[in-house]
């Protein structure tokens, strides 16, 4: 992450041997000759987590003993005072943030807390107002502010930044102690006790408040052994129509061959990005509503010997409110490490709206990972991009290494609301082989909670943002291989063997108030409880072990096999060895049931047990396994070949097919 100074880590060295002495007055100038430009940057905090220099700060001063704080008062109290007095106008919320982080001991820092906690409750921003008034509670026992009226703001916020299991500790706290206190909030006059009872009646229990059911409700997919299409999109074959036996040979050994469309669902539309080829498909009838290009083309990219180093995983695509924004780049640049642009086009006909290649802000930044849509914003991660002729270390900083970026965007129209580093992008080995890359690189994986946006980078990093400004409130370093930045190149003979593909990047998963990650090439999976900044939990796992999935008991993993991690022992409950392994592909994970697409059909596993119920043949037997996707009537399967649809209920109970006559299709010009 974004270092402080050397002399900024000196000064809390110079701190601290200082206050040993007892030598207040020159251990608290070491801190105060630290810039204020220096707040922002990074230094090592407790139990892993790195923290801004300013909430270091903070911390250190708390941990004054008595006597070394009112000396420290003494010292400063005159100039926060002066601060506080010119928090007015356009520069209070600055002044007052300032008076948080550096003088928050002082007198008056309680007071400067408590007014910056009320202006980010008027801005929506709960956590950190919950934070201002949590700090009041903990760290001024002395303040002269109402005990009462401070629990229930810090209540108030804590129950609108959804934190309901500190909601449930502060109840626990300092309920008793300031219950029969009447206080008046929002308008309302009560007893301390009744606010925090209403408080916490109107939120949600953290139960249930997760979305521990990803493929939505409804009751299951009730499919036959044998399952006929209600549609299917072939674009496979588009691409491989009229080629010879040596240019096909030549595309099914290239990386091309296996790559999934990446997918979304809006409406009654299933839109898809194959290669950077962008269409939409009816999901009523299977039509090709429109696409950006003709498959066709594809096939003149195999000609193209840098093709075959493309990172086929990294196409991405989203949809929502009518727009539709894809991740992709020109398969016939000669340049291998051509950046990867966003595109935006709307939903009805695939013109495109706007692209970051055409807009400056954009300029430099090579896009990795999927982006995420919540609150009327587009986050995205990016890195600084590089180019052949920095291949072994080129970047965007004056190190040479390129700097890890997250984004935030106007839907729309691609404004850059904000830009922030959270790192150095620390790209892995990677080896080449003449048939394309064999090894899945680590790709920045986001997770929007409460009013920040979490940020995974794979590369050992897991960092916390405010969504609404983008400044980083901490990270979290867990334990990962080393990386290195060099690339090789191997042209690969029979007698050499090959690297095993490696397993897909995990999502971040909510858990109650607690955030489960597993880096790309962690040996352990990592239960971090963001608000109070510690470890709940961490357990030993397998490199190549992914997250899939939780629910209020399990975690369900994938790599070789399918796994179920049990969450109250964390035991592994069971395995399940599944053709083709877990690696990668989206599975659809419900309490009632885990379904995967393998090259020998769709298998249906249960959740409790392990135990294979069935095996759906399908017509997607053959294809390299992919993406399942639950839609309202149908089970979409999406592999490396085609885009096949099920009707989610068993013949017969509801008609689902293009004419009406519940009859499977038995093709089209579209298909």
């Amino acid at each position: 992450m974004p270092p402080a100074s050397s002399e900024t880590k000196e000064a809390f060295d110079d701190f601290e041997r200082f206050a040993r002495r007892a030598a207040w007055e020159r251990a608290t100038k070491a801190l105060y000759a630290i810039p204020e430009a220096q707040a922002p940057r990074f230094v090592d905090g407790a139990n892993g987590f790195i923290i801004p220099v300013g909430q270091k700060r903070r911390s250190v001063l708390a941990g004054l003993s008595t006597e070394g704080q009112a000396a420290y008062r003494l010292f400063y109290d005159s100039d926060a005072k002066k601060l506080l007095d010119q928090a007015e106008g356009a520069t209070e919320q600055a002044t007052l943030e300032r008076l948080f982080s550096s003088y928050f001991l002082t007198s008056v820092g309680d007071n400067a807390a408590d007014r910056l906690g009320d202006l980010y409750f008027e801005q929506g921003q709960f956590d950190r107002a919950a934070d201002c008034w949590l700090a009041i509670l903990r760290e001024r026992p002395d303040s002269e502010l109402s005990p009462a009226l401070t629990t229930v703001k810090a209540a108030l916020a804590l129950a609108r930044a959804g934190r309901r299991s500190e909601l449930d500790a502060l109840r626990s706290e300092s309920g008793e102690r300031v219950a029969d206190e009447v206080v008046t909030i929002g308008g309302k006059k009560a007893k301390a006790g009744e606010h925090l009872r209403r408080i916490a009646a109107e939120s949600l229990p953290a139960s249930e408040a997760r979305s521990a059911d990803p493929a939505g409700g409804g009751p299951a997919p009730e499919l036959a052994e044998t399952v006929a299409t209600a549609w299917q999109v072939r674009f496979a074959a588009s691409v491989t129509a009229g080629m010879t036996p040596v240019e096909l040979s030549q595309w099914e050994a290239t990386s091309f061959s296996g790559a999934v469309p990446a997918t979304a669902v809006e409406g009654q539309t299933l839109f898809a990005n194959y290669l950077g080829h962008v269409f939409a498909v009816d999901l009523a009838s299977g039509k090709l509503l429109w696409r950006s290009a003709s498959f066709h083309n594809l096939e003149q990219a195999t000609t193209q010997g840098q093709s075959q180093m493309i990172e086929t995983n990294r196409f991405a695509i989203l949809a929502g409110r009518g727009r539709v924004w894809s991740l992709g780049r020109d398969l016939k640049d000669p340049n291998y490490q051509a950046e990867f642009r966003l595109a935006c086009r709307r939903a009805e006909n695939g013109e495109v709206v706007w692209q970051s290649s055409d807009l400056s802000d954009y300029s430099g930044i090579d896009f990795v990972g999927p982006p995420l849509l919540t609150r009327d914003t587009l986050f995205i991660a990016g890195k600084s991009s590089t180019s052949m002729g920095s291949m072994y270390g080129g970047g965007g900083g004056q190190d040479g290494q390129p700097r890890q970026y997250v984004l935030a965007i106007r839907p729309h129209d691609g404004k850059l609301l904000w830009k922030t580093e959270v790192g150095i992008f620390r790209e892995g080995e990677r080896y080449y082989w003449y048939y394309g890359p064999r090894e899945t690189n680590p790709q920045p994986r986001l997770l929007y909670r409460a009013g920040s946006v979490y940020v995974d980078t794979h590369n050992g990093l897991l960092a916390r943002l405010d969504a609404e400004s983008g400044a980083v409130d901490w990270g979290y370093g867990y334990p990962t291989d080393p990386t290195q930045s060099q690339s090789r190149f191997i042209v690969i003979f029979d007698e050499m063997p090959q690297a095993a593909p490696s397993t897909a990047c995990s999502d971040p998963l909510l858990l109650g108030d607690l955030v489960l990650i597993k880096g790309l090439k962690s040996d352990r999976i990592c239960a971090i409880d963001p608000d109070r900044m510690k470890v709940a939990w961490e357990r030993p796992i397998a490199k190549s072990a992914r997250l899939l999935g939780v629910d209020d008991a399990t975690l369900y993993l994938g790599g070789p096999e399918l796994a179920a991690l049990d969450l109250k022992g964390r035991s592994l409950r069971w395995s399940a060895p599944l053709p083709g392994g877990c690696s990668d592909g989206r599975l659809l994970v419900r309490r009632d049931g885990l379904w995967q697409l393998t090259p020998r059909g769709i298998f249906e596993v249960d959740p409790q047990t392990g135990r294979i119920r069935r095996i759906f043949r399908g017509q997607d037997t053959g294809a390299e396994g992919g993406d399942l996707i639950l839609t309202d009537r149908l089970l979409l399967a999406i592999s490396n070949r085609t885009i096949s649809a099920y009707p989610r209920r068993p013949a017969g109970a509801e008609k689902i097919a293009r004419d009406g006559t519940g009859s499977p299709s038995n093709g089209g010009p579209n298909e």
